[in-house]
């Protein structure tokens, strides 16, 4: 699943991982893609930080990891405005759940080889 109002950046993460074999869902929204995590359960979260919506990134990040439901699922942040949770607005709880922190633009070889180490390592 990813998250993120760009639509570049969510149309080059969906053609780079479905090329390696991921089915990818996408919301343009925080408030969308909260309510499609909880409709379909992704192996698999990648979100922006910033959102020109009233619910941002790391208000979404938030709900994922304060939800039992949601909490298990790997969540990946992107950003082209901070370089570290701290300064991206992230409290404590939430940083530490966070799996892995990209900054924009996101190499397509790093973005499907740490999609491949959570993504394997979930199926074992």
């Amino acid at each position: 699943m990813i998250v993120d109002d760009d639509p570049d950046f969510l149309e080059c993460a969906r053609i780079v991982l479905r090329s390696a074999g991921y089915q990818v869902d996408v919301a343009t929204s925080a408030a969308e893609g909260l309510a499609l995590i909880r409709a379909v359960a992704p192996d698999l979260i990648i979100t922006d930080v910033m959102m020109s919506y009233s619910m941002e990134g790391v208000d979404l990040a938030r709900e994922i990891v304060r939800d039992p439901n949601l909490a298990h699922i790997p969540l990946f942040v992107v950003t082209s405005i901070a370089r570290t949770l701290d300064l991206a607005g992230f409290d404590r709880e939430t940083a530490q759940a966070v799996k892995e922190f990209f900054t924009k633009p996101v190499s397509p070889g790093d973005l499907l080889t740490r999609t491949g180490h959570y993504l394997s390592n979930r199926e074992e």
